[in-house]
């Protein structure tokens, strides 16, 4: 899976104060972009999701004469699905690292302000900020586990029907098919709620216009 005034909030003022902060800025629009691109991925995910249900289900409720084709279609839509579900969970480790820089540079600044007024309000805006980045993070993490565990059941129907594209094959793999299906539209749902909440964070990092 961008976004935030400056890294000292009270713009104009904090800036002037801190004389530091065009380097706290865009480390904060760089905070901002990954967020941009996180989101960007988790959407990514969902095409391949409805995909490899549709085909899923062809395969198991509609089989044809010769499974091959059918089959063919859903390792396919499984392999897509992994690549997207690989993008997501490899953006987990950079989102906390550059969480991590931006408001240990965020604290750096702090410690230079003078007027204890500006100072005060400057840190409770980032721990507000840090409170929300932290439940998105975390929100994060959760929704690419639950992805990660969605993407294991269906490797497993299709190793399992790479060894037996029979129709007892299918008869033993259609439960957990039936389950995964079951889970699709929920972690659907939680890709894209997750999208926008990434999303909007990234836009709140940004000191530049929001993107369209």
């Amino acid at each position: 899976m961008k976004t935030l005034i400056s890294i000292l909030v009270l713009s104009a003022g904090i800036m002037l104060v801190s004389g530091c902060a065009s380097s706290g800025y865009q480390k904060a629009d760089t905070t901002s972009t990954s967020r941009q691109e996180a989101a960007e991925g988790l959407e990514n995910a969902l095409a391949p999701l409805d995909n490899v249900v549709a085909t899923l289900a062809d395969l198991v409720t509609h089989r044809g004469r010769d499974l091959t084709p059918q089959f063919k279609k859903f390792s396919a839509a499984v392999a897509k699905l992994e690549s997207r579900a690989n993008e997501a969970s490899g953006r987990t480790a950079t989102i906390q690292a550059e969480g991590s820089s931006y408001f240990q540079k965020w604290d750096e600044e702090l410690a230079k302000i003078q007027n204890d007024d500006i100072q005060t309000r400057s840190k409770d805006r980032k721990d507000a900020v840090a409170a929300r980045f932290e439940r998105v993070r975390a929100s994060y993490v959760q929704t690419t586990a639950d992805f990660a565990a969605f993407l294991s059941d269906l490797k497993d129907i299709r190793t399992a029907l790479a060894t037996d594209l029979t129709a007892g094959g299918l008869n033993s793999v259609r439960s957990l098919a039936d389950k995964t299906a079951e889970r699709a539209p929920t972690l659907r749902r939680s890709l894209m709620q997750l999208s926008t909440e990434v999303k909007n964070l990234g836009v709140s990092l940004s000191s530049g216009p929001p993107k369209s």
